[in-house]
């Protein structure tokens, strides 16, 4: 095949299939031979790809068309059940567990759109670090510098679309983990509204804040992807109408920013200018207040977790990452009501900010603060934990406003290492967060 089909989008890809130009069992085959067991995918379901595969392309013959998905090869993180494959969300321990009897909810809908399921994808252990380390699996480096780290916890779906091992991925974004690999990896990672996509069927880390997402080579990419998995019907993703006023917070979102990090978040914000729309810097203390809800109260998905897993932790913790194991235990000696008080303070700051910010279309900023830290600089456990934190910063209050954000491309730095642009809109408005981000793709 002269032209290499894992690079098409999936947007591409789609209008190949229906013009004859490809099949899916050919692009499937191509993905295959590429792909392997390794540090990025713990598992390749060959035989199942190619059974999909087999099925899209005779729907295709019989002039069945189950929309932008059919044929279409993706990747799947490792906490989403699929039929017949042991779901080990990155955990040695449940490694060991049966494979489970049916898809997830999510897993089903892409199936009965016509995707096709080339494996599950490497992540951090039960879905709890920014940074993507796995230390029983593997982990692969960010696809621009494998010295350095992938970002999390979707580590492995993150490197398989960047790299042309998927056409592309879902993830799970608890507090940003769609959105730092596909900062990390240069590609699109989109955070959907709580509870728009179903999350049965998947190992969870917080009950809470949990989401899927789509991991995409564009926007156009992960709206497709999205509408699937939301069970929409599919519509392309249209332009914008007009301008906008989007809002850049000062607060935490700006602060201690890496220089090369600000300059690309400058020069991206004076693209949206120069195409029309409006953008005001100015302090948000209500970001400062959900920082101080945590302070006082515990991390959300640490009290979650503990709930969850203090008994595997219990009975197999020497088998597990010990730096899930901390964080997952980092709260343990709260009072169960500082958990509920931290709810119940949820939904007050939640309603309060988006009724003031809605003289703006969506907040803009960074998706973190660095660019991916080396392997080696995380060696020890206090630069780990310091730059888990980082990581998370800037994602994870709007994975506590409960709305959905993308992180887009934001251009390179001098030194060839990818920067991510966070647009952030208010819960139910995937499609708005999605067409700005498009304007960034030129």
């Amino acid at each position: 095949m002269a032209v290499d089909v894992t690079s098409f989008t999936l947007t591409d890809l789609a209008e190949a299939y229906r013009q004859g130009a490809l099949r899916p069992t050919e692009v499937t085959r191509r993905y295959l031979e590429k792909i392997e067991v390794g540090d990025t995918y713990r598992v390749v379901t060959a035989d199942r790809a190619l059974a999909q595969a087999e099925r899209a392309e005779r729907a295709f013959d019989d002039g069945i068309d189950r929309g932008p998905l059919q044929g279409v090869p993706l990747a799947l993180k490792d906490l989403m059940d699929t039929s017949d494959v042991v779901t080990a969300a990155g955990s040695r321990v449940l490694a060991r567990g049966e494979p489970a009897t049916e898809d997830c909810p999510a897993a089903a809908r892409l199936d009965a759109a016509g995707a096709v399921f080339l494996g599950k994808t490497n992540m951090t252990e039960l879905a709890f670090s920014g940074i993507g380390i796995n230390p029983h699996f593997g982990t692969a480096g960010s696809f621009f510098d494998r010295a350095r780290v992938p970002g999390g916890s979707s580590s492995g779906s993150g490197v398989a679309v960047a790299d042309g091992l998927a056409c592309a991925a879902v993830g799970s974004d608890t507090g940003g983990s769609v959105r730092i690999p596909a900062a990390f990896n240069g590609i699109v990672g989109l955070k959907t509204t709580d509870g728009v996509i179903p999350m049965e069927g998947c190992v969870p880390l917080s009950t809470t804040l949990d989401t899927l997402g789509p991991m995409t080579k564009t926007t156009a990419d992960a709206w497709a992807l999205f509408t699937v998995l939301a069970d929409r019907p599919y519509q392309p993703l249209e332009p914008l109408a007009g301008p906008l006023t989007l809002l850049a917070p000062t607060t935490i979102l700006q602060e201690d920013l890496e220089p090369d990090v600000a300059n690309r978040f400058e020069a991206a914000c004076q693209l949206l200018e120069r195409a029309g729309h409006r953008i005001v810097h100015r302090e948000v203390p209500l970001l400062d207040e959900i920082r101080a809800l945590y302070h006082h109260y515990g991390y959300l998905a640490s009290h979650e977790a503990l709930a969850l897993y203090e008994e595997l932790i219990g009975e197999h913790g020497e088998e597990m990452d010990p730096r899930v194991i901390h964080r997952i235990m980092e709260y343990g000696h709260r009072p169960a009501k500082e958990y509920v008080r931290l709810l119940q303070a949820r939904k007050k700051v939640v309603g309060r900010f988006w009724q003031e910010l809605e003289p703006f279309a969506a907040v803009l900023a960074p998706t973190v603060p660095i660019v991916p830290p080396e392997f080696a600089e995380l060696a020890e456990d206090e630069a780990y934990y310091r730059a888990n934190g980082l990581c998370l910063r800037n994602t994870s209050p709007f994975n506590f406003l409960s709305g959905p954000s993308v992180s887009v491309p934001a251009g390179l730095t001098p030194d060839g290492l990818p920067v991510g642009l966070m647009i952030a809109t208010p819960p139910n408005s995937e499609a708005l967060a999605l067409q700005i981000g498009a304007l960034l793709e030129g």
